[in-house]
């Protein structure tokens, strides 16, 4: 513990002697707190700036007027109303090809056109021609990711909005037509006649009734034969993907056919040399053999021959082993007939020096002329055999390699030309998924909207059957008077009802007042990381046991990690008083708050410092490393569970997501013991840091030594 504290205080004591290090060290301090505030600061409120994200409008809705001569635009009405959204810069273009041109060019993010048709559709829904009112949306994907999130929420808005206008048309036809009827029977006062159009207007619905059920059948059968072509895509996906595996396959086959007919040309060539050879031999032999020599030199002479002999049938039977086995393979090539003719001559010539052999060592009369005479055989069997040869090898080379080569040059252009078919194709599968995706879609919203209209005609149909039924069975004044104050109603607020029957109330549970403060805790517990591996990259790890007495290398440890303690402590007081005080960020329990920072830069400090001192620049990299993946994977802007699934599996084993979970709860509210557990999870990394620097470190210190000796030497290092 002396040694410990002797060193703590005496860097104390050279930092505060050097003015030059202690604005570096205050440097240090500073700047983590500067990287957590500028993030924080420039995520403040950035969705309370969405107004300036524009979104071109154009309609070219030609409207449509009622029975009665009333002229209705929905899209000119829609155009008013975006006039008064403040959510959304809205910029109304002239035409769509406008809208288009100025997405295209990147003017606005987004851009979206009412047809000509708009307004038509929407009064003529209970024609047998009727078709959904539509909005084109136009979406410069490329002008910015987070921009695009936020104009599909925009135009999903005003689609719902167009939707809720669209019931409030179709309730109001009805009532208004029910409203007629209101008004005839306070005029004619006639129950009979009241009771006739009740009916009728009854069979009305119930026909526009049996229209909706077709166009929602309709729907239907197309939303399962788009369900049945995705499946029979996906398996033709599935036998396409086999198909190219095989492919593949084959290519490798040919690969290997390639190199087979080069390993065969070789050994060819290389055994017809060796046959060539022996040959040679032999008629050298016979030249130099002769009655007249003694009978040893003779017996050495044939001897001789019948070695080389042997080993021109040994090369012959090699040589219809080989191109047997090839030309077995390759079907489509003959056996080349010179191999026959060759085959016979060799034996020829192995039966003629038998023979020679037989007589010389035998008790027969050898004449001169006899040996001349079988000499003379031979070596015209050895001319023809070396004929027989070059034959073979000059048909091989000048007619069956051009021919396999070719053959080979066709297989590979084939399989190129299939390989390029099977990924034309798998696209083409790929665009016809998201072709069917997008219509299926288009379906079920289609559906959705007619079954809520369906709904609204079942109920005025149930209405009606109660009201005709009373009015049979009810005296002729009552009748009058209950009718008329059923269909009597304000049409319009019929409409508005049934287009939004239900209000939501959102009740916030820890509301956080700005999308910075939800970004506080990521953004600190960052810097303290940030700030901890500055520290390792600017003062030294391993402290000077001069002067010490029996020193121990946890003394310096503890020594000299005690001034990055102090350092990092100092970071964390530094970013917490900006967070709280200069960015005004929300933190409803601020010492609370403190205590996250003053344990996270605690574990981060003593975890950075064992990973240095423990391996070196290795260990200092290694912090950079875990750092990049805490960025990307702790959960702290987006879920863990939206992220690839490598994160979800490594994530828990890093300190980020518990620092910043328990610095959440002292933002937005604290929830049982949430705190203290994430609090707890994170000391387990202290203990983590403590092995790696204590234990793990010791046979690593020679070689640490070593390695840095070895880059000073260097002098780049």
């Amino acid at each position: 513990m002396k040694n410990t504290l002797t060193i703590f205080v005496r860097d104390l004591k050279r930092l505060i002697r050097s003015p030059f290090a202690l604005v570096i060290a205050l440097g240090l301090c500073i700047l983590p707190s500067l990287y957590a505030w500028f993030n924080i600061y420039s995520n403040h409120d950035p969705y309370g700036s969405t107004s300036n994200i524009k979104i071109a409008i154009a309609s070219e809705d030609a409207g449509y007027t009622l029975e009665d001569g009333t002229y209705k635009n929905m899209g000119a009405d829609v155009l008013e109303e975006l006039k008064t959204n403040d959510s959304i810069d809205w910029v109304a273009c002239d035409t769509a090809d406008d809208v288009i041109a100025g997405v295209e060019a990147g003017d606005y993010y987004a851009g979206v056109t009412i047809g000509s048709d708009f307004t038509e559709s929407m009064y003529t829904v209970f024609d047998t021609s009727f078709k959904n009112p539509v909005i084109t949306y136009y979406d410069n994907e490329k002008k910015n990711a987070i921009a695009t999130k936020i104009t599909d929420t925009a135009v999903g808005s005003l689609q719902q909005t167009i939707n809720t206008k669209f019931i409030e048309v179709v309730v109001s036809t009805i009532f208004t037509e029910t409203n007629t009827i209101s008004s005839d029977i306070e005029e004619k006062d006639r129950a009979t006649t009241l009771n006739d159009k009740l009916v009728r207007l009854r069979d009305n619905l119930s026909s526009y009734n049996k229209t909706l059920d077709m166009l929602i059948n309709g729907n239907s059968n197309l939303s399962s034969t788009l369900s049945d072509t995705g499946s029979q895509i996906s398996t033709l996906a599935s036998g396409i993907s086999s198909a190219t595996a095989s492919l593949k396959n084959a290519q490798a086959s040919f690969s290997n056919s390639r190199t087979a007919l080069s390993t065969f040309s070789t050994q060819l060539k290389t055994t017809i040399t060796d046959m060539s050879t022996s040959l040679d031999n032999i008629a050298t032999l016979l030249d130099n053999t002769t009655l007249a020599q003694d009978s040893q030199t003779l017996a050495d002479s044939i001897s001789r021959l019948n070695a080389d002999v042997t080993q021109l049938s040994t090369q012959m039977k090699s040589l219809k082993l080989l191109i047997a086995e090839y030309y077995v393979t390759n079907a489509d090539i003959s056996t080349p007939p010179e191999l026959g003719v060759l085959d016979t001559i060799v034996n020829q010539i192995i039966n003629t020096i038998g023979s020679l052999a037989s007589q010389a060592g035998g008790n027969g009369v050898l004449t001169q002329a006899a040996v001349d005479s079988m000499v003379s055989g031979i070596k015209s069997s050895l001319t023809s055999c070396k004929k027989q040869l070059d034959d073979l090898y000059s048909n091989y080379v000048n007619s069956v390699e051009p021919q396999l080569n070719s053959l080979n040059d066709s297989i590979s252009q084939t399989l190129s030309n299939v390989n390029s078919i099977m990924t034309s194709l798998t696209s083409a599968l790929n665009d016809a998924n998201e072709i069917l995706d997008g219509v299926s879609t288009t379906v079920d919203k289609s559906n959705e909207s007619l079954s809520q209209i369906k709904e609204v005609i079942e109920s005025v149909i149930e209405e009606l059957d109660s009201v005709i039924d009373w009015i049979e069975n009810t005296s002729e004044s009552d009748k009058i008077d209950m009718v008329t104050q059923f269909l009597g109603g304000d049409s319009e607020l019929y409409g508005e009802f049934f287009a939004e029957p239900v209000n939501m109330v959102t009740e916030e549970i820890y509301p956080v007042e700005n999308y910075g403060s939800g970004m506080t805790p990521f953004y600190t517990i960052l810097a303290l990381w940030v700030g901890g591996t500055l520290l390792v990259s600017l003062v030294k790890v391993h402290a000077d046991p001069a002067g010490l007495v029996n020193v121990k290398p946890r003394h310096l440890f503890f020594g000299r990690y005690l001034t990055f303690f102090l350092l990092g402590q100092i970071q964390a007081a530094i970013v917490v008083i900006g967070d709280i005080h200069l960015l005004h960020s929300q933190v409803l329990e601020p010492g609370l708050f403190y205590l996250v920072a003053v344990l996270a830069s605690f574990t981060f400090t003593l975890l950075i410092y064992s990973l240095a001192i423990s391996f070196g620049d290795l260990g200092k990299a290694l912090a950079v490393v875990v750092m990049v993946l805490q960025i990307a994977g702790s959960s702290g802007t987006f879920p863990i569970e939206m992220l690839p699934q490598v994160y979800q599996n490594i994530y828990i084993f890093f300190p980020f997501p518990y620092a910043i979970n328990a610095m959440r709860e002292t933002v937005a509210g604290m929830y049982g013991s949430a705190y203290i557990t994430n609090l707890a999870q994170l000391m387990i990394f202290v203990v983590a840091a403590l092995v790696i620097g204590l234990v793990i470190r010791i046979p690593f210190m020679k070689i640490n030594h070593f390695v840095e000796e070895r880059m000073e030497d260097t002098g780049m290092m």
